[in-house]
């Protein structure tokens, strides 16, 4: 029987709790033979390779911006507007495009919903303009986890909020809580939550699911356009915004952070909070979170693909990085850790490449002996001025066919190998 994948971390969290094999199988109705194998296997597959998928919306894109310059925001007609133009892409894809542009409803009056030591945190991004990031503006967004009872805050500035930077900023949250809540509460990303029924049911990210069951805890996502129901780290967002922000200084985003952890440490989570009257570091040791110590940290790689070129290399963030000549023409499955390491592998998860990240953009980092056995051949100059008469059938270089580019970085790159 086929489970999907939030049945089986159901499943998981049910099971990490206590609830014995027997139980879990009269409540959800499957087998114990079933059962058990939802917990000996991984929640999420690992290296799971993935057709390249084209981004279908970009055409239409012009006529969504108009209907919604004219007040048309549902999804669901703009969807079938465009699927009469062509248009052959899923809907939610039109549903997160018409999202990012919805007029903010004004926010009801709530009553404040107080929690148990170590039950909740809250987390979310906030947006906070551009930083000048190795040479290129970036938007530079804020990640921030409140813990619902202490009110102990964490606070890290990163120039994506992708699903990498999501798990990689809980995970640097855990650490400086000492451990993981039972709950985090976040709104309905799509580094978390990929779609939601009308009736509410939640498809989620199945890396994210994967994450939260490594830590012991659930996700939940507030209902949509009840944003105020995390209001714990929507104040923590005004508080940076009133408190750290205005006027300061810094030279990259690495000093940036130091000062938010300077800040942390020295003011948000020393003063008196306004509404528990007490220090929250003082009651962080009272939340009872479980212990990291000992427990290694998850992967939190920024994973994605890339298809090598002809000339054995794949474009990452503004940079090239060398395969070996074996892996030219090929997708590959691409991993950025936090040691800023690139690490390169086949779909089917062989490693075949490791590089140091390279700062800026447009930079070559070149392994020579992942060209070792090649010829290489250089493009005649006059080539540029008429087209080369055809040639005679002969015997084929050994190099696989090279894309126009600088020749000074062949140059560079004979030079090498031949060294």
């Amino acid at each position: 029987m086929m489970l999907d994948v939030e049945d089986r971390f159901m499943i998981k969290n049910w099971h990490r709790k206590g609830i014995s094999i027997s139980e879990i199988a009269r409540r959800t109705g499957f087998d114990r033979k079933t059962i058990r194998k939802v917990l000996d296997e991984p929640l999420v597959p690992t290296h799971q390779s993935r057709p390249v998928q084209p981004y279908k919306l970009g055409p239409y894109i012009e006529h969504l911006k108009n209907r919604m310059a004219g007040g048309v925001f549902n999804a669901s007609k703009l969807y079938t507007e465009i699927q009469a133009q062509g248009y052959a892409g899923g809907r939610t894809q039109v549903r997160s495009y018409v999202q990012a542009f919805r007029p903010v409803r004004q926010p009801d009056a709530t009553v404040r919903y107080e929690t148990a030591p170590g039950e909740q945190a809250q987390a979310d991004w906030a947006h906070f303009g551009l930083i000048d990031h190795l040479g290129h503006q970036r938007r530079l967004y804020a990640f921030l986890m409140t813990l619902g009872w202490s009110r102990t805050m964490y606070l890290e500035f990163t120039v994506s909020a992708d699903a990498g930077w999501w798990l990689r900023c809980h995970l640097h949250a855990f650490r400086y809580f000492g451990g993981a809540p039972q709950v985090v509460l976040h709104d309905n990303l799509k580094t978390a939550v990929l779609d939601r029924s009308a009736e509410g049911h939640i498809h989620w990210n199945p890396r994210y699911l994967d994450f939260a069951g490594y830590y012991g805890f659930t996700p939940q996502a507030c209902q949509p356009y009840r944003a105020q129901t995390k209001g714990k780290v929507e104040s923590g967002v005004k508080y940076v915004r009133i408190n750290f922000w205005p006027g300061l200084h810094f030279t990259d985003l690495a000093d940036l952070n130091r000062q938010a952890l300077v800040w942390l440490d020295r003011v948000a989570n020393v003063r008196v909070h306004g509404t528990t009257g007490a220090v929250p570091f003082a009651r962080l040791p009272q939340e009872g979170l479980p212990s990291l110590l000992g427990k290694p940290d998850y992967d939190t790689s920024i994973v994605s693909y890339r298809h090598s070129s002809s000339d054995c290399l794949i474009s990452y963030d503004g940079n090239y990085y060398s395969v070996p000549a074996g892996y030219h023409r090929q997708q590959l499955l691409v991993k950025e850790n936090e040691q800023g390491e690139l690490l390169i592998f086949t779909p089917a998860g062989d490693e075949i490449a490791r590089h140091r990240l390279a700062d800026g953009y447009g930079q070559h980092v070149i392994e020579p002996a992942h060209y070792q056995g090649l010829s290489t051949r250089r493009a005649k100059p006059a080539a540029r001025q008429a087209p080369a008469a055809k040639a005679a059938p002969g015997p084929q270089v050994d190099a696989p066919q090279v894309e126009m580019r600088p020749l000074s970085i062949y140059q560079a790159l004979a030079e090498e190998v031949t060294a």
